[in-house]
């Protein structure tokens, strides 16, 4: 299902390790250099009460243990989880979920952010991405069908 999208990509990332961050600056680079506007926001510098503002989001998100969210993002995942972000009927959002296939919540994280979204209302416009720790061969196949296709919506 295809939605109708704004100018600009709001890139969020939650990370302990840098992964996620690092992850999320590379394709933010990418997408300038392809014309699309975007920005890049530490989740751990966001509040869910904001989510309501924006419009189109790409989540980089890792996963800590089994299953939780990276210690620096907790606030942010946790007042997800309890629905204070409130309804978000205008979010369209992709999730990038990195994670560890060693522990029994394989990407937990994100699948609960993922789940959480769309509870509030939130419309995922790309199927949700799961990377284990070697990920670089499915990040390259995954943004040759992403950004032809946030290309063409964010025009």
């Amino acid at each position: 299902m295809l939605f109708t999208l704004s100018k600009k990509l709001d890139i969020f990332f939650g990370s302990e390790t840098g992964n996620a961050e690092t992850l999320a600056s590379e394709i933010s680079d990418e997408l300038t250099d392809a014309g699309v506007e975007n920005e890049v926001t530490d989740l751990s510098d966001y509040t869910v009460d904001q989510l309501s503002s924006v419009e189109n989001a790409l989540i980089v998100i890792s996963t800590w243990g089994e299953g939780e969210p990276p210690p620096m993002v907790e606030e942010f995942y946790y007042d997800l989880e309890d629905g204070k972000a409130g309804d978000l009927p205008d979010l369209n959002y992709t999730i990038v979920a990195l994670g560890d296939t060693s522990y029994d919540e394989f990407c937990g994280c994100g699948r609960k952010v993922d789940k959480h979204l769309e509870t509030a209302g939130g419309k995922s416009f790309f199927e949700r991405l799961e990377l284990d720790t070697f990920y670089e061969d499915e990040v390259a196949e995954w943004k040759t069908k992403y950004y032809p296709k946030i290309q063409e919506h964010l025009g």
